[in-house]
């Protein structure tokens, strides 16, 4: 998929706030999925300290929320989180005036970005209620890999202003969401099990949900570009130069895991199979056009791939085979949504929930 082979955090600055969420639900899809699963991250021992969540931050001029919007068991939603989230869904609209939307709108928008926010506030709770924490290591191990995937400082600083947060507003939400999905893990992750005769039997039973058209299944190395002519030369050298480890035998893995700034790093680099349509044109050309084992280097917009091909199929159905890894992991998210949504309802019931606006009411009309 495109997406598959771009840049990583403008996806992840752009989704945060449901990020915790869905991390902690193993990342849960409404359909099989046909990839690779990532590799966890490792664990460290060093306990971080938490941040404080109790300041709150004068509202901007233009703020269209106050500065709390609600609060869960006496602690604050901020309004700057909630228009966060707002204007990231207003975003691939062509960020619309908030006071132009029909009130209705405003409302959806408003009870939807609340509740994401008050079901991570509860889980966060719950989790530092239970003595599970991320630790300081493990926050500064995802700000590394979200640094490595910008060019510099300036450009990240520039992201994360755009999405209206800072390094240290997203330190603080990444020691949050680490803290919810070890939480998850050893609470709800590990206790869930999906018997073979269940993927079996949703198999068999959905034949529709596994046909395809032509694909090709590959691995690939991502190397950034480089601003100007001078900096993408020394790029392409140094995929030409990885390349070249790849053809003397060194383990691919290895080497995406190392090299790669593709969220496909952490599996090897595997991308699974994907039809010529969904990936990028120069990728995609090469992809179909290699034979199964197949190495070479090409250039898109998202920088150099060392792309390997290591499957393909003509249209068809995919055996239960193709699918058995990727299909087991779908069925258990869904328990693991199931034992979420069961979660967080007790939490709501047992918790103070208060809601200090009226939703969709502009602050500043």
């Amino acid at each position: 998929m495109k997406s598959l082979i771009k840049f990583a955090v403008l996806g992840f600055l752009l989704f945060f706030a449901g990020w915790c969420l869905l991390q902690s639900v193993s990342k849960a899809q409404t359909t099989p999925p046909k990839t690779g699963a990532s590799a966890p991250a490792p664990a460290a021992k060093e306990q971080a300290k938490p941040e404080e969540e109790d300041v709150v931050p004068p509202v901007e001029p233009n703020a269209i929320f106050p500065a709390v919007v609600a609060r869960v068991n006496g602690k604050p939603i901020l309004g700057r989180d909630l228009e966060a989230m707002v204007r990231r869904e207003l975003a691939p609209i062509g960020n619309p005036e908030w006071k132009n939307l029909r009130e209705d709108y405003r409302g959806q928008l408003t009870l939807a970005g609340l509740d994401t926010l008050i079901r991570n506030k509860l889980l966060y709770q719950k989790a530092v209620a239970s003595g599970i924490k991320a630790t300081a290591a493990e926050v500064q191990a995802e700000l590394q890999k979200i640094s490595k995937t910008f060019k510099n400082d300036a450009e990240m600083n520039a992201a994360l202003a755009s999405q209206m947060t800072d390094r240290a507003s997203l330190e603080k939400d990444l020691y949050q969401s680490l803290s919810v999905t070890k939480f998850m893990d050893e609470t709800v992750n590990k206790k869930v099990v999906v018997a073979p005769e269940e993927v079996t039997k949703y198999y068999t039973g959905h034949p529709a949900e596994f046909q395809h058209p032509d694909v090709v299944k590959t691995s690939h190395i991502l190397i950034p570009p480089g601003e100007t002519a001078e900096q993408d030369a020394l790029a392409k050298k140094r995929a030409e130069a990885v390349l070249a480890r790849v053809k003397k035998g060194e383990d691919f893995t290895k080497l995406a895991k190392e090299y790669s700034i593709d969220p496909s790093a952490s599996s090897g680099g595997d991308v699974g199979f994907n039809t010529r349509e969904s990936l990028a044109p120069q990728y995609g050309e090469a992809a179909f056009s290699l034979p199964v084992g197949g190495i070479q280097l090409v250039k898109s917009e998202y920088g150099y791939h060392i792309i390997k091909v290591t499957d393909k199929k003509k249209e068809g159905l995919y055996t239960l085979e193709d699918v058995k890894t990727q299909l087991t992991a779908f069925l258990k998210n869904q328990k693991i949504q199931a034992e979420l949504n069961k979660l967080v309802n007790q939490l709501r019931d047992q918790g103070k929930i208060e809601i200090l606006i009226p939703a969709g009411q502009p602050l500043n009309p």
